[in-house]
């Protein structure tokens, strides 16, 4: 069975929407996070923000961990970049969180940003656009994440585990 890579956006320091992330995570599963993880800005004064224990569980994860810094994220929390690019069981990934201008998109099969809260899957000019939404914030819908197994990208509501929308990639020569 293929590994899994979770694909997760704005949790904004709510530590039991990213406990519930990372639940979804197997060994060797990967994870990718779309900014807004920890949030300087709007968590501090709900009850479950704990940026400092999701910083500590983040860098304890065992398997592999891309992290961009969304418009909420402090560079001295996490350092990371505005954009990074992976590759996951051969297909290549553009992760951004939203907020600023994308680079070239020739050499990627899904770019996926956050930013927004609402969860989107389209294809446009021969690309797939993700954004999972957010698990802690959602708007207009629900607790979204993304799961990418082989070649099926899917969107689910981690508040009821059900696949609400879906993709197959097409098959890619190695």
């Amino acid at each position: 069975m293929p590994q899994q890579l979770i694909i997760t956006a704005d949790i904004h320091g709510h530590l039991p929407t990213w406990r519930r992330i990372t639940a979804q995570l197997k060994p060797g599963d990967g994870l990718a996070v779309a900014g807004d993880l920890f949030d300087t800005v709007y968590g501090k004064s709900h009850p479950d923000y704990d940026p400092d224990t999701i910083l500590k569980e983040f860098k304890a994860l065992a398997g592999p961990t891309w992290y961009v810094c969304g418009n909420c994220d402090h560079p001295d929390t996490l350092s990371g970049d505005l954009t990074t690019a992976f590759s996951w069981e051969g297909t290549t990934l553009l992760l951004a969180h939203g907020h600023r201008h994308l680079p070239d998109l020739t050499d990627y099969d899904i770019v996926v940003q956050g930013h927004t809260h609402v969860s989107r899957l389209d294809t446009l000019m021969g690309k797939v656009f993700l954004n999972p939404g957010s698990p802690a914030r959602p708007r207009g819908g629900h607790q979204g994440f993304a799961r990418l197994t082989g070649t099926r990208l899917e969107l689910v509501d981690l508040a009821t585990g059900k696949v609400v929308d879906h993709l197959d990639l097409p098959l890619r020569d190695e």
